[in-house]
C-alpha cells in the first residue's frame, strides 16, 4: 500500500531533496552575487533525469517534460538577445520549466512571474531608499535588492522550481 503523501519511489526524496537544496542556493547567490552558475543550473537540470529513473518515467513523459523545457528555452534565449533577460535566468528557467513539464508549467509560469515581479518591485523600492538616505536601517538587505544591479530573477525561478518539486513529491 503506498502513501499519498511520498513519491512513488522512496528514492526520490534525496533527489527531491537535493534539487531544492540546489535552488536554494541558486537563489542565494542570485540575490548576493546576481550570477546563477552553469555548474548549479545543470546540476538542478540533470536532478530532473535521476527523478524520472526512479520514478520509471518512460520516454514519451520524459520526452514532453523535455519539450516544454527546449520551448521554454527558445522564448527566453529570445528575451535574452533583446537583453530583456540575463543568460543565467534563461538557463534556470528552462531548467524548471524542464520538471514542471506540461502539468505544471502554467502554474510554475505563474509563480515565477509574479515573484520575478514582486523582487522588481522591491528592488525599485530599495534603489530609492538608498538614493534618498545614505544608512538607512536594513541597508545590507536593501543593498542586495537594489535595482541598480538588476533584478535576481532567479529568487522567483527558485520559489516556482521548489513549488513544482514539492508538487512531484506528493
Amino acid at each position: 500500500m503506498t502513501s499519498h503523501l511520498w513519491p512513488s519511489s522512496f528514492l526520490a526524496i534525496p533527489v527531491l531533496l537535493f534539487a531544492g537544496a540546489t535552488l536554494m542556493v541558486l537563489a542565494y547567490r542570485d540575490l548576493s552575487v546576481r550570477r546563477l552558475p552553469n555548474a548549479e543550473v545543470f546540476a538542478y537540470a540533470a536532478l530532473f533525469l535521476l527523478y524520472a529513473e526512479v520514478n520509471g518515467m518512460g520516454w514519451a513523459q520524459i520526452g514532453s517534460h523535455a519539450a516544454i523545457g527546449a520551448i521554454t528555452f527558445v522564448v527566453m534565449a529570445l528575451l535574452f538577445v533583446l537583453r530583456i533577460m540575463g543568460g543565467g535566468d534563461v538557463k534556470l528557467w528552462s531548467a524548471v520549466m524542464l520538471w514542471a513539464g506540461p502539468q505544471g508549467a502554467i502554474t510554475a509560469l505563474v509563480i515565477a512571474t509574479l515573484c520575478g515581479s514582486l523582487l522588481g518591485i522591491m528592488g525599485w523600492l530599495s534603489q530609492n531608499i538608498l538614493r534618498r538616505k545614505r544608512k538607512p536601517a536594513g541597508a545590507p538587505v536593501f543593498r542586495m535588492l537594489s535595482a541598480t544591479r538588476g533584478v535576481p530573477y532567479g529568487v522567483g525561478l527558485a520559489i516556482a522550481g521548489i513549488h513544482t518539486l514539492v508538487v512531484a513529491g506528493l
